[in-house]
């Protein structure tokens, strides 16, 4: 996949290239004269062979607000963001739930509607 455009379904927009793979997960780097890389979630893609394209289901600007990978990958801060949970030392998830200020999650918001019920 390295050298894939990353494209967002949201907008429809290139966001950034894949440079690589960690885990579960792809690094795209993104921006002209800065650069950054971010990981994005691996089962938030669609890969496209023939026009060397991944679709991601996330948008732009979750994926921006994500923390870089450009220095280090810290995979439980890139899952906390996602709400993939927290994952711990073997990998495995750890089954306390998710975290709260997740930006991924819709648990706070969507409880708030079941209440009003």
């Amino acid at each position: 996949m390295n050298g894939y455009e990353l494209i967002t379904a949201v907008d429809d927009k290139r966001w950034g290239t894949v440079v690589g793979q960690e885990d579960d997960y792809v690094v795209v780097e993104h921006g002209t004269l800065r650069k950054h890389r971010y990981a994005v979630p691996k089962a938030s893609l669609a890969v496209d062979e023939n026009a060397r394209e991944v679709r991601t289901t996330l948008s732009g600007e979750l994926i921006g607000e994500s923390p870089t990978v450009d220095d280090g990958f810290d995979r439980e801060a890139v899952a906390r963001h996602y709400g993939l949970g927290d994952i711990g030392e073997a990998g495995v998830e750890s089954t306390s739930g998710l975290p709260d200020e997740s930006p991924a999650l819709l648990g706070d918001r969507l409880s708030d509607v079941r209440d009003e019920r």
